[in-house]
């Protein structure tokens, strides 16, 4: 009995492990990666018909959309050139034939409409019934759907700015636009499938579904597909808590967006606050950067400084007024300006560094 206990454990334990290491995996995975997966997702038979529903039973999935978060209006400048992605030089042309009447019924309805039955799905509808609030043919309503994923895909977040660096020769993808509404943080999403916010599963309707809607097929598919939707949650909130996090802990620097005004924040404290592991967070941030209210384009990882980097920021500004203060009127400034805690040694030992830096 011990021995079958033990082996029960052993198995759970590696399959939390391995639970761990897939989740990694996908909260790295790069943003135009992704952006496919959440496509196969939406195009699945299954996923469709339990969104859109059948007209006998409503669907059983809706969205549910992100606190203080919405498109960007950049997205309505669709073109070309967005279309296609950057570094795509095949299939314009092709795309643009196959989708230009999706793209010009988007323009038609305006953003109200398009955000209300296309972006959010607010309301349990079929595509005909959509169509007939729209005015489009069902299948029309159908290419639509279609075109808001493949877009979140193909396009270059924003599509006009280059996002800087997290490591040489790759490129960040730029998540949002970062606005200040009443001294809280916002934020104006680049990809459909970001401003979308998670899906939600209506668990009463799936049962009915269950019951008399799905095929012997279908249900057998159905784990496979809610596991992957979950997966796809998981992975979208675990990203955006942090985004949410680091923008309500720096917005004294997305007021002024002056570098002495960073709060000194090292991932292992994020990580904490939001119980995750530090390379959760460390994987969150690489490769992913947003664009502050001044226009400015960051990193993520710019958001989280030691304190050492932010010491050397402010004592380098504040030596360069003033280089006969002392480490004890330092100290005491960091206390009352900045609510850094630090010691007179730590000060001293910065200074050393900046001293060193201006020799070089």
């Amino acid at each position: 009995m011990k021995q079958t206990q033990k082996l029960v454990l052993a198995t759970s334990q590696r399959l939390t492990v391995m639970g761990r290491m897939r989740m990694a995996d996908w909260i790295e995975m790069p943003e135009r990666e992704f952006a496919r997966e959440v496509e196969k997702l939406e195009k699945d038979p299954l996923f469709q018909k339990l969104y859109f529903g059948d007209g006998r039973i409503p669907g059983a999935l809706r969205r549910q959309r992100w606190p203080g978060g919405k498109l960007s209006g950049s997205f309505y400048e669709i073109d070309e050139r967005t279309a296609a992605g950057a570094g795509e030089r095949v299939g314009v042309e092709e795309f643009a034939e196959a989708r230009g009447p999706a793209l010009a019924a988007i323009k038609r309805m305006g953003q109200k409409d398009f955000e209300r039955y296309f972006l959010h799905g607010e309301d349990a509808l079929t595509l005909e019934e959509i169509g007939r609030r729209t005015g489009l043919a069902a299948e029309e309503v159908r290419r639509i759907h279609e075109l808001v994923v493949e877009l979140g895909a193909r396009a270059e977040f924003e599509g006009k700015v280059s996002a800087p660096a997290a490591a040489p020769s790759r490129q960040a993808a730029c998540l949002a636009q970062i606005s200040l509404e009443s001294g809280s943080p916002t934020f104006e999403f680049y990809a459909p499938y970001w401003a979308r916010g998670l899906y939600q599963v209506r668990h009463d309707l799936l049962d009915r579904w269950k019951d008399g809607g799905l095929t012997a097929q279908e249900r057998k598919h159905l784990p496979a597909m809610l596991k992957r939707l979950e997966t796809v949650n998981l992975r979208q909130s675990t990203l955006f808590r942090l985004l949410e996090m680091v923008a309500r802990l720096q917005v004294d620097y997305l007021k002024s967006a002056r570098p002495e005004d960073v709060r000194p924040i090292s991932l292992r404290q994020l990580a904490k606050r939001l119980d995750l592991a530090p390379s959760t967070v460390s994987r969150a941030f690489a490769q992913r950067s947003v664009r502050l209210p001044s226009g400015r384009e960051l990193p993520l990882i710019a958001f989280v400084p030691g304190r050492r980097s932010v010491l050397r920021e402010l004592l380098g500004q504040w030596l360069a007024v003033s280089v006969a203060v002392t480490d004890a009127v330092l100290v005491e400034r960091l206390k009352a300006e900045r609510g850094i805690s630090v010691s007179r040694r730590t000060v001293n030992a910065v200074r050393h560094e900046l001293k060193a830096t201006r020799r070089r």
